[in-house]
C-alpha cells in the first residue's frame, strides 16, 4: 500500500515538474519574440537663451481725415509769372490777355525765333494800334514770338479783316485766322499792359494864365553926411641940413597943393 502511494506521488511530482518546465519554455519563447532592440535616441537639451521681447506698434487704420482739417486748400497756380521775362515793347501781351480774349479770334501774321525781328517789324508800321505779339514757350514747344493783328468776335469779321489787311507782307508769309485759345497753354508771361507799359501818347494842353506883378519893396536911401573938405589941400615940407658938429648948414622948404575929388553920394 505504501509502495503504491509513493508511486503516485512520483507521477504527480513529475507532472508538476513537466508543467513548470513547459511554462518556463513558453515564457522564454514569448520573451524572445516580444523583446526587440529598439533604437535609443539621446535627447540633448539645448541651453536656454534669453530672447529679447520685441514690442510692435499697434496698427491703426489710416483715414483721409484725422479729425483736424476737413477743408482742403486749393493748390497754388504756378502757371503765371510774377515777373517780366525781359524787356518788351508796349505791344507785348501775356497770359492774362490771352485768357481774357480766349473766345475771340485774331490774325496771325508770322512767327520768329528772335524778338528783335518782331520789334523791328512793328516799329516800322505807321498804325500799331491793332498789332500785338506774344511769346510761345512750353515743354514740347520751341520758343517763338508770334505777331497778331486785330481782335474779332466772330469768324466773318475776321475773314473780312484778313481780306482787307493793310499790312504788306512778303509772299512767303501767309496770314491765318486763329482763336486766342490756341495760344492759351503756351503763353506764360506778364504782358506790358499788366506792367502799366502801354506806350500811349497823351496830349498836354497848356492854358494861358495871368502872371502876377512883382512889386519890389521900396529901397531906403542911406543918408550920407558929406564932410566939408576944402577944395585944395596944401602941404609944406622943411628939410634942415646940419654938419658934424650939429650946426645948421641949409634949410629947404617945399610947398605943394593936392586937389581933392568930390565925394560920391549913394542914392
Amino acid at each position: 500500500m505504501a509502495t503504491l502511494r509513493a508511486y503516485w506521488e512520483r507521477i504527480q511530482s513529475s507532472v508538476w515538474l513537466m508543467c513548470g518546465v513547459l511554462c518556463l519554455f513558453f515564457a522564454l519563447v514569448f520573451w524572445a519574440v516580444s523583446d526587440k532592440q529598439e533604437d535609443v535616441i539621446e535627447l540633448v537639451k539645448e541651453p536656454e537663451t534669453e530672447v529679447e521681447i520685441q514690442i510692435q506698434p499697434e496698427k491703426v487704420a489710416a483715414t483721409t481725415h484725422l479729425g483736424a482739417l476737413l477743408d482742403e486748400v486749393k493748390p497754388l497756380k504756378n502757371t503765371t509769372r510774377l515777373t517780366a521775362s525781359g524787356n518788351h515793347d508796349a505791344e507785348f501781351r501775356g497770359t492774362k490777355f490771352i485768357t481774357d480774349q480766349a473766345k475771340n479770334l485774331t490774325i496771325e501774321l508770322f512767327r520768329a525765333k528772335e524778338e528783335s525781328v518782331v520789334k523791328g517789324f512793328i516799329q516800322k508800321q505807321k498804325d500799331r494800334s491793332q498789332l500785338v505779339y506774344i511769346r510761345l514757350s512750353g515743354e514740347n514747344q520751341q520758343e517763338q514770338y508770334v505777331v497778331l493783328y486785330g481782335n474779332y468776335s466772330n469768324s466773318n469779321t475776321a475773314k473780312s479783316a484778313l481780306a482787307k489787311l493793310p499790312i504788306k507782307l512778303p509772299t512767303t508769309l501767309k496770314p491765318n485766322i486763329h482763336p486766342f485759345s490756341d495760344y492759351e497753354g503756351l503763353v506764360n508771361d506778364l504782358g506790358s499792359d499788366d506792367l502799366g507799359i502801354t506806350g500811349k501818347l497823351h496830349e498836354v494842353r497848356l492854358l494861358p494864365a495871368a502872371i502876377p506883378k512883382v512889386i519890389a519893396p521900396p529901397v531906403k536911401k542911406n543918408a550920407v553926411s558929406e564932410a566939408q573938405v576944402p577944395e585944395n589941400v596944401a602941404t609944406s615940407t622943411t628939410v634942415t641940413r646940419r654938419d658934424e658938429s650939429g650946426n645948421v648948414v641949409d634949410i629947404k622948404k617945399t610947398h605943394s597943393e593936392v586937389p581933392v575929388a568930390p565925394t560920391a553920394t549913394s542914392e
